[in-house]
């Protein structure tokens, strides 16, 4: 029974895909830009769903995007958020909801499955929701005259990306946050292996979409190189940091945040030295030589505590690792926390341990701990050894161990060297100067793409 559903669900998946494609052939070749343009922006998103956004205080993280005001309105799209099982079960299919985040943004989230009455038919299911989000996305272009579409990844938002814009005739971009070619040199893992398979088809989807955007923005140098290896534009290539997405509660001076005793006294390291990490527990990261570190640092006299703020498929084996390495009392996994909770405990860590952290980097150099880190994607741009921290050659966990030794016999070479973090992050991530970067990018990229037809504020 269960062969025979398969069957009848990837047969008539195959005939309703041959029909989207169709139509939507059909609708590049005769789509048209909506008569009047305003400045209003479609964000295509797949990094968070509103439920992780309500748990984790990642409001300003999304309400940012309107850059203070220079988008009336920024439309935020998952288009499969419940790929992500949510909390309700019942709300796993279904059509499009859109939610009200604030005043001009709306957070729109589409379903697994578009019926609930094709559960056992999940191919086809999938796609009928993403023909639902697709005709919402076109509709919502031409009635609200949105003027540009962003996607969050080369894969497969930025195919939407590139569909849309053709469609529609405004322009395409797209924001590059992980350099995909050492993330699979690394571990292996492909971008979206449920979708593509194989990595020579996310190779052939990356060149072709890059290739395509009318601007191109990394979150970083290494993430912007990693793009125009890959075939953007230099000319229309450029970085969006990280500045503008932090919760303000890390700009909030060490002296003027809440005391983190209500916080670390349950988890037993209330004034115990502690290493500290904001990480998802996936292999890409390496949480594992956090635990390598504090078992070497054990064996060599030092009993360091060790606090990971993340969760991810890692989590069973690092619990059973810990006991292995006999410091299962000094690991502290502390799963997902909310921007109040991170900004509270960071400043009060002996050491910030970072594998592998991306915004989160930002965050610990905000503050004002000392930091040891891989050199790897953009953390060579912030840690630089004696001057800002120290940065030790990637999955090296020996000399990060020597590290955190040389911070813990030296604490006012320590305290210095976050000092000197933070002045630097302060300076490379200032959220006014990088939202009026980004305002000028988009005022130019209007200018080059709509001429004298500017939209209208």
């Amino acid at each position: 029974m269960r062969i025979l559903l398969k069957i009848l669900d990837v047969s008539s998946a195959l005939i309703v895909l041959i029909f989207i494609l169709s139509v939507m052939g059909v609708n590049v070749l005769t789509g048209r830009r909506p008569r009047q343009l305003r400045r209003k922006l479609l964000v295509l998103d797949m990094a968070y769903t509103l439920e992780m956004v309500r748990e984790r205080q990642l409001h300003e993280a999304v309400t940012c995007r309107d850059l203070n005001g220079y988008f009336e309105h920024v439309w935020s799209v998952h288009p499969c958020a419940t790929v992500i099982p949510p909390s309700n079960p019942m709300d796993l299919y279904g059509p499009v909801e859109e939610t009200s985040l604030a005043e001009n943004h709306t957070i729109a989230e589409g379903k697994i499955g578009r019926y609930d009455l094709l559960k056992s038919f999940p191919l086809l299911n999938f796609l009928l929701s993403q023909w639902h989000v697709y005709c919402y996305l076109i509709n919502l272009i031409r009635k609200e005259h949105i003027c540009a579409v962003r996607a969050g990844d080369p894969y497969y938002l930025g195919l939407w990306a590139v569909l849309i814009s053709r469609v529609c005739k405004i322009p395409c971009a797209v924001r590059v946050n992980v350099n995909y070619d050492a993330f699979y040199a690394s571990t292996g893992n492909l971008a979206f292996p449920r979708l593509f398979r194989k990595r020579w088809i996310e190779k052939l989807i990356d060149r072709y979409t890059l290739k395509r955007m009318d601007l191109v923005a990394g979150a970083n140098q290494d993430n912007l190189d990693f793009a125009i290896a890959n075939g953007a534009r230099k000319e229309y290539a450029t970085i969006f940091r990280y500045g503008n997405l932090i919760h303000s509660a890390h700009f909030v001076p060490q002296e003027k945040r809440p005391s983190p005793q209500e916080i670390l006294e349950p988890l037993g390291v209330w004034q115990k030295p502690f290493s500290f990490t904001i990480s998802r527990l996936e292999p890409l990261k390496h949480p594992d030589d956090i635990l390598r570190v504090i078992a070497e640092l054990k064996k060599r006299g030092y009993i360091l505590n060790a606090i990971i703020a993340g969760e991810g498929s890692m989590g069973p084996s690092l619990e059973v690792m810990a006991k292995e390495l006999d410091i299962s009392g000094q690991m502290v996994f502390a799963g997902n926390r909310n921007q109040e909770w991170l900004a509270t405990v960071i400043p009060h860590a002996t050491v910030i341990i970072s594998p592998f952290m991306g915004r989160a980097l930002t965050e610990a150099a905000l503050g004002g701990r000392s930091i040891v880190a891989y050199d790897i994607d953009w953390q060579g741009e912030l840690i630089q050894t004696g001057i800002t921290g120290e940065l030790v050659p990637y999955k090296d966990w020996q000399a990060m161990t020597d590290a955190v030794e040389k911070y813990l016999r030296d604490p006012g070479y320590a305290k210095r060297m976050g000092e000197n973090a933070k002045a630097l992050i302060l300076e490379m991530m200032d959220p006014v100067k990088l939202t009026e970067h980004e305002r000028k990018t988009y005022e130019s990229l209007f200018r080059r793409f709509f001429s004298k037809a500017m939209p209208t504020q």
